[in-house]
């Protein structure tokens, strides 16, 4: 593990975590702007979904990270330990959702449009953010003997490294919906296919990781909000591919 990336001295410190989160959101915000920019939006857009997603982003993860391991106790008895580090990206991805929503409004912009300017960017931001978790140790997978399998300090049995999992196929799917995107689709279809593929992937790779589990017997917290990410978003793609296939029966 690489927790740190450098030390100042002088209790100055940089983590390669926060150095791959602010990563991830420089790349996110790049790709933002160069599709409001092609679709010829309002250029202020941009860097207000940036700061917006910021501050939603990493509430909302660190208000999850909180509720799953951490006691009331435990949290008023140093809350300053708990502020320093600990993010679950699952409550991030709700959080941005929310800031996403109140931005659209904001600004009266089709809610669904900028789901589709922003699912690509937040898919490339998403992996980014995973090599930072496997820099620092944390969101491993479950034991395995697979000759890629990987070991931690606190973990002495090799595990999967699903952090590079979820970086691999981000990309994929990244570049897929980069490719996609200038193709004639109706409003909605690129955030439903990106939304529905993250889902799925989310879904299937908590089976192989060490995660909080759930109300729900042999389901983690995680898998909930992937099936709710699939459901509402595949019935989404449903609906747009119905649509395409009727304009093309009647024309």
């Amino acid at each position: 593990m690489y927790p740190v990336l450098l030390d100042l001295g002088g209790g100055l410190v940089i983590y390669s975590y926060s150095v791959l989160l602010a990563l991830g959101y420089l790349l996110a915000y790049w790709v933002v702007s160069a599709e409001v920019s092609r679709r010829k939006m309002d250029p202020t857009l941009p860097s207000t979904l940036l700061l917006a997603c910021f501050i939603a982003g990493l509430l909302g993860a660190k208000i999850l990270f909180l509720y799953q391991n951490v006691t009331l106790t435990e949290f008023l008895a140093n809350p300053a330990r708990y502020f320093a580090s600990g993010y679950a990206s699952v409550g991030g991805l709700i959080g941005i959702f929310c800031a996403l929503w109140i931005v659209s409004r904001l600004k009266r912009t089709d809610f669904q449009r900028v789901l589709d300017i922003v699912c690509p960017a937040l898919i490339l931001g998403y992996g980014v953010g995973r090599i930072g978790c496997f820099l620092s140790g944390c969101d491993y997978g479950t034991a395995c003997s697979l000759p890629w399998a990987v070991s931690f300090s606190e973990k002495v049995v090799n595990v999967h490294p699903t952090q590079i999992y979820d970086t691999l196929l981000m990309a994929l799917l990244f570049v897929f919906l980069w490719k996609i995107r200038t193709q004639n689709r109706p409003t909605g279809f690129i955030a439903a296919v990106g939304f529905v593929i993250l889902g799925t992937q989310r879904f299937l790779i908590e089976f192989i990781r060490e995660t909080t589990p759930s109300f729900i017997e042999g389901l983690s917290q995680a898998q909930l909000v992937a099936l709710v990410l699939v459901v509402v978003f595949g019935i989404r793609l449903f609906q747009l591919s119905g649509s395409v296939l009727r304009k093309q029966t009647q024309s």
